[in-house]
């Protein structure tokens, strides 16, 4: 079983999804220990659709248990195809002010979780974040299918 819960496109509805996120450990039984990252990966995810995105839908997010963690999803209906597993690669070894802005969170969501995928549907222009929180080593995959 998972929860689930839609959430307008404004930044101030971060503090809807966090008490959302809560609950929905609390509901599932997930290890509170994961929530600080999960947290932090839906605010850059959805960070990026409000900033980034053109739609107005409101975005679900969708959390459930899975083998020793948890599993969340986004989904931004009107959506532009943009696949977060394909983001340009961040050179952290350069001083701060040598980097070209942007993309650093989404750097760190890639090293925060075990795996992101990214499905995006043409025809019902619809994408989806979906990604996975355990004790494992992070991994990356994207796909085409139906929202």
């Amino acid at each position: 079983m998972s929860q689930s819960a839609s959430f307008a496109r404004r930044i101030d509805a971060l503090a809807e999804i966090f008490a959302f996120t809560a609950q929905a450990f609390e509901r599932e039984r997930i290890d509170d220990r994961l929530r600080h990252d999960v947290d932090f990966v839906l605010e850059e995810l959805f960070t990026n659709i409000v900033k980034y995105g053109r739609g107005e839908a409101p975005v679900t997010v969708e959390i459930g248990a899975v083998d020793g963690g948890v599993e969340a999803s986004l989904l931004e209906p009107e959506a532009e195809r943009f696949d977060v597993t394909r983001a340009p690669a961040v050179d952290t070894t350069l001083p701060a002010e040598l980097r070209t802005p942007g993309g650093l969170g989404l750097h760190l969501v890639a090293r925060l979780v075990d795996s992101v995928q990214y499905a995006y549907c043409e025809r019902e222009r619809c994408g989806r974040v979906v990604f996975r929180k355990t004790r494992s080593a992070p991994s990356a995959r994207n796909g085409d299918e139906r929202c």
